[in-house]
């Protein structure tokens, strides 16, 4: 893949409502202190992305094969399972924001129709641009971006409006709420960047344009709810440009959903095994299309929330295991039962860190629970690696 097109790629991963909402969550901090948490939380979350790419890229492997390598071909099977569900929840989530966003710019359309529509569409354009991306995609993503900034010049037009939040964020949930969106892409970071040509476009590409996509979304969304106290719903609701901006609803879900089901195709044949690549993407797109249909909107926001916080607790503590195997150089696991147990372990205890520490709203879930893979699994591998330990 050329690197301007694995650029976009990831610039039009990033643009979805999915990443102005959180944004916009972000806003009780103060304009300051929360773009401070977006910049400072991409660059720790992108560069986990990016490194997962690489790791991809070196061992020639998909992202769920490369999990395999270091936690056995049975740890690896649960992994794609995790991240098949994940996907499958991010398709939903992206329909369901489409599907608010279009009802909310015209009222008379029922939801549940708009947004299987949309979960039809996202499906098809799967099947067509899965992979690799095409030459159609890059042109939307620089189309869309263009559309964003129609609709930034619009809000920055209108008179501020004192803002009125709820309850106050904290800066470490800030934080661990823009680390936490990037890490959601890192399965998928591997299954785009095992077959490229070079490094430099495994890593840098994916890195520089996710970052530089989700930091102006997030900054947008962040904006919007500082100055007109609303969130992006509200604004295209009342938009001069309904028109546009509901075309950069349906693209923005067209170019980033498209990722999800095509990485969670690839994922599935671990689990699976079909002659026709297609068939999984097919299944994981009409389910999501179906429960995208039923879905309770009205409580989007929580499960966002949720449902990002619960990416984090599980992928962020099993990646940690596959880069200490990756800096530590250790061979391709063949355990007994197909299961890395010390790797497993420690993805266990990082979890149980990351889930208590959320809980309590305290710290960095993120790096607390890295952390503790680090200090678990760290001196485990050492003596694996050097004989005292079976692998």
């Amino acid at each position: 893949m050329k690197k301007n097109t694995m650029f976009l790629l990831w610039v039009g991963a990033a643009i979805s409502i999915s990443e102005i909402y959180t944004g916009g969550l972000l806003a009780s901090l103060g304009f300051g202190k929360a773009l401070t948490a977006i910049i400072a939380g991409h660059i720790i979350g992108t560069g986990l992305l990016a490194l997962g790419g690489y790791i991809s890229f070196i061992r020639r492997r998909s992202a769920m094969d490369s999990a395999a390598f270091s936690l056995g071909r049975n740890g690896g099977n649960m992994a794609a399972l995790c991240n098949v569900v994940q996907l499958a929840g991010w398709t939903v989530v992206m329909v369901v924001q489409a599907g608010s966003a279009v009802t909310a710019i015209f009222p008379a359309l029922p939801f549940a129709p708009v947004s299987l529509a949309l979960g039809l569409l996202v499906l098809l354009w799967a099947l067509i641009f899965g992979s690799p991306a095409q030459g159609i995609n890059n042109v939307v993503v620089v189309l869309l971006a263009v559309l964003c900034a129609v609709l930034f010049w619009e809000s920055a037009g209108r008179a501020a409006v004192p803002a009125v939040f709820p309850g106050r964020l904290s800066f470490a949930l800030a934080l661990e709420l823009s680390i936490a969106m990037p890490v959601s892409w890192l399965p998928l970071a591997g299954d785009y960047c095992f077959r490229e040509k070079n490094a430099l476009n495994a890593s840098a590409a994916p890195f520089a344009g996710y970052f530089l996509g989700s930091v102006c979304m997030y900054g947008f969304g962040l904006f919007i709810a500082v100055k007109t106290g609303s969130d992006f719903f509200a604004l295209i609701a009342a938009s001069r440009f309904r028109f546009i901006a509901c075309a950069v609803v349906v693209f923005s879900t067209l170019t980033t959903a498209f990722l999800d089901l095509y990485s969670a195709g690839v994922s599935s044949r671990r689990i699976v095994t079909v002659k026709n690549s297609r068939i999984p993407v097919l299944a994981i797109g009409l389910f999501a299309a179906v429960v995208s249909a039923f879905f309770p909107a009205e409580q989007y926001s929580g499960f966002l929330t949720g449902f990002l916080t619960a990416i984090g607790m599980v992928f962020a503590p099993l990646y940690g295991v596959i880069f200490i195997d990756f800096f530590m150089k250790r061979p391709e696991d063949k355990s007994p039962w197909g299961l890395n147990l010390p790797g497993l372990a420690a993805a266990l205890a990082g979890m149980a860190v990351y889930a208590f520490c959320a809980r309590l709203e305290w710290g960095i879930p993120t790096l607390l629970s890295l952390a503790a893979v680090v200090i678990i699994y760290i001196p485990v591998a050492l003596l694996r690696k050097s004989g005292g330990i079976a692998s």
